[in-house]
């Protein structure tokens, strides 16, 4: 196989994270992403980023008690853009990511472990 038969990734940006990033999702129909993962210190957060002009702009941050494993935006509609978790407990968390910036914090929905 050649070089050019091969994948290949292309860099369009880069960003250094001072926590470890479990998963990472495009918000759908939009230049955003979210990241979830952990800080050292053991508790979870959820960032979500924007593209703009080639650089990445942190639109908004949530820090949490547990740390958060998994993302989907499958369960909701592309207007709703709903973020559904889950963390380390097993506890799926409900998210509007469209909500103004100093409401992103409530979370609709919470279910226990199974």
């Amino acid at each position: 196989m050649s070089a050019f038969e091969k994948p290949q990734i292309i860099v369009h940006i880069q960003k250094g994270l001072n926590y470890t990033v479990f998963d990472c999702k495009w918000v759908p129909c939009s230049a955003k992403f979210v990241t979830m993962g952990n800080f050292a210190r053991g508790t979870g957060v959820i960032q979500v980023y924007e593209i703009q002009r080639g650089d990445l702009k942190l639109l908004r941050e949530i820090e949490k008690a547990k740390p958060i494993k998994c993302g989907t935006f499958g369960a909701a509609s592309l207007q709703q853009r709903y973020l559904a978790t889950g963390d380390f407990d097993g506890n799926l968390h409900i998210w509007p990511i469209n909500l103004p910036y100093g409401k992103f914090d409530t979370c609709l929905r919470t279910e226990s472990s199974f």
